[in-house]
């Protein structure tokens, strides 16, 4: 039989789930297990909003990782960011630079493209750095520029639209939950912007280009990867676990729902057997500071006999999307863009 785990602990639970190789992310060697439950109080944060003490964030040493060739060494003294193209002012700014700017923090879930569904692929954290637009007033973008191309130590080239990179919440990040960025999450520097997913956000970054080239493809969009890498509505259940063994008696379901920038309005579950199946909306959602954060749901559930039964769990965005196709396989992959197909697994009540 399995012990039911408690909510703070929900994330662990899944770490006996496999770790995927997935096409457009590649999995470091050092790829560690899913979250697992941590305080928000363990990492301070004084420019965020009071968070629930339910809100999990993603330990660095624990955090998926994902690399396109290798982890690069970078000397922080002699790095440097170059912003240039199309722009009125360019700039070369050192890591002495960066830091002599205001530090702002900001808590952010990161997927990658290529996570299966129910994939482990997905973590939390609270990201510290600079905003991004205040570097974009310096330069003065000229108008002929319709993207920002980007570099990245380890010779990994993308590129996005405009509107990404002017977003309110564009930030480069030199922290990861209260300290410095680990070598593989990009020290000294990595990119966010939010509603894309890892692909368009390149760690070690060292270079803003901004071009008039609005067909220019990056590393993987070249293989057939999205050269838009939006986030698609998502949800995973992460307890129980697939083919689990679970006693006859109450138990919490739980997982989380993720649509990038999007506003997580409704998750249902649904219990299925003999192939009747029942949704049941989930009432206990729990949110971070803001919807670029996953949203964790809740849903007590008692068997109501012994016997093997199909979880599945669905996500609706503010946009009215529903998750509506059931995937065939709990690793169902994502190429070319993402996925928002059904989770589902299956246990056996004891």
């Amino acid at each position: 039989m399995t012990q039911q785990l408690s909510r703070r602990h929900f994330l662990q639970a899944a770490s006996g789930t496999a770790v995927f190789l997935l096409i457009g992310c590649r999995t470091a060697a050092k790829t560690a297990p899913p979250a697992t439950a941590v305080p928000p109080t363990a990492v301070p944060s004084p420019t965020l909003p009071p968070l629930s003490l339910d809100i999990i964030l993603t330990p660095n040493d624990e955090f998926y990782v994902m690399e396109t060739n290798g982890t690069p060494s970078v000397d922080r003294d002699t790095w440097q960011l170059i912003i240039d193209g199309l722009v009125e002012n360019p700039l070369t700014l050192s890591f002495a630079d960066i830091e002599t700017r205001p530090f702002i923090e900001q808590m952010r879930t990161l997927e990658c493209i290529g996570n299966a569904v129910g994939g482990n692929q997905i973590g939390n954290a609270v990201w510290g750095g600079i905003l991004l637009a205040d570097l974009l007033a310096e330069v003065r973008v000229l108008d002929t520029a319709v993207r920002a191309r980007f570099e990245a130590a380890d010779n990994y080239e993308t590129s996005v639209t405009l509107e990404w990179l002017n977003q309110p919440g564009a930030m480069l990040a030199t922290q990861m939950n209260g300290a410095p960025l680990p070598p593989e999450h990009g020290y000294p520097l990595r990119l966010f912007m939010p509603g894309l997913y890892g692909q368009k956000m390149p760690k070690w970054i060292t270079r803003i280009e901004f071009i008039a080239d609005s067909d220019h493809l990056g590393t993987w969009e070249k293989q057939g990867w999205s050269n838009v890498a939006a986030v698609k509505t998502n949800s995973i259940l992460m307890q129980p676990t697939h083919i689990q063994k679970v006693p006859l008696a109450p138990l919490e379901l739980f997982g989380v729902a993720y649509a990038g920038d999007r506003h997580i309005t409704q998750v249902e579950v649904g219990i299925e057997q003999d192939g009747d199946l029942r949704w049941q909306p989930v009432t206990e959602l729990v949110r971070g500071p803001s919807d670029e954060v996953w949203t964790q749901f809740y849903l007590p559930w008692t068997p109501p006999a012994a016997g093997t039964y199909t979880l599945l769990v669905r996500a609706t965005d503010a946009t009215g999307f529903v998750q509506t196709e059931r995937a065939r396989g709990i690793l169902e992959g994502a190429f070319p863009d993402g996925t928002d197909k059904i989770h589902n697994i299956v246990i056996v009540v004891e």
